[in-house]
């Protein structure tokens, strides 16, 4: 099984995360768009190549993101409405998500059988993300669902800020 960490770079002017091997080698880098309707994350190999991108959906009841490799959409990212907690459904790829989204803990399953899983860190400074991956096909839908409920998780907690600010 691979491991790679998402470290969440914090006083950052735009969304940027850094994806590490266990040795701490750079993987991938993600930046999300600036100014950019919609609101969109690169994902980049070491050579700077783009390898693949999250594009959260403009007109969605609940946030919504596409998930495209080599230019083409393959998985959807959505997030359900339920009372107690969040829930997300991956549509396509054959993939459930089970757990705490919460508190980022959560499990990956294609037809009974995990074949990811995340944990985040909590004693780090910004936010710092364990990925496990079973199948090296899976390691980018993996990173790029990562991106997307950390983006919903800090919409939400600004949100709240924001209204109890008031």
């Amino acid at each position: 099984m691979r491991h790679l960490y998402l470290n969440q770079k914090i006083l950052a002017v735009r969304d940027k995360f850094a994806v590490l091997d266990d040795q701490e080698q750079p993987v991938y880098q993600v930046a999300g768009s600036l100014f950019r309707i919609p609101k969109q994350f690169e994902i980049t190999d070491t050579s700077g190549r783009v390898v693949g991108t999250v594009t959260k959906k403009v007109v969605a009841l609940m946030p919504r993101f596409d998930l495209n490799i080599d230019r083409r959409t393959v998985v959807t990212i959505q997030k359900k409405v339920t009372f107690f907690k969040p829930r997300y459904e991956l549509i396509a790829a054959g993939l459930t998500v089970q757990g705490d989204f919460w508190d980022m803990n959560f499990e990956v399953v294609r037809d009974g059988v995990v074949v990811g899983s995340v944990a985040k860190r909590w004693f780090s400074i910004g936010d710092k993300y364990e990925i496990s991956i079973a199948n090296d096909d899976d390691e980018l839908i993996m990173v790029g669902l990562v991106v997307a409920i950390d983006y919903v998780k800090r919409l939400e907690a600004a949100g709240r800020r924001s209204s109890s600010s008031e």
